[in-house]
């Protein structure tokens, strides 16, 4: 499990570029998509962020993301096999 998260899958010079807004929006269509694809694009955007030292309040934006994942994953009922 822990090489999936070494997987790099999202073009995160071009995220970085985008305003506080637009990230949100995209961190929120991938969970909506699919709620751990959501977690991983925000463990990816985390690991770079020392990559790009001018983007400001990157923890605390995906933080707030990680956390409303976290209650929707709460939320869901369990499946049973």
């Amino acid at each position: 499990m822990a090489h999936a998260c070494m997987t790099k899958t999202h073009n995160l010079a071009a995220l970085m570029r985008l305003s506080d807004l637009e990230l949100r929006i995209e961190i929120q269509n991938a969970a909506a998509a699919d709620p751990l694809q959501g977690l991983h694009l925000c463990h990816e955007l985390l690991d770079a962020e020392k990559y790009y030292p001018t983007r400001q309040g990157l923890c605390r934006l995906v933080g707030r993301e990680v956390e409303k994942i976290g209650k929707q994953l709460t939320n869901q009922p369990e499946m049973n096999p």
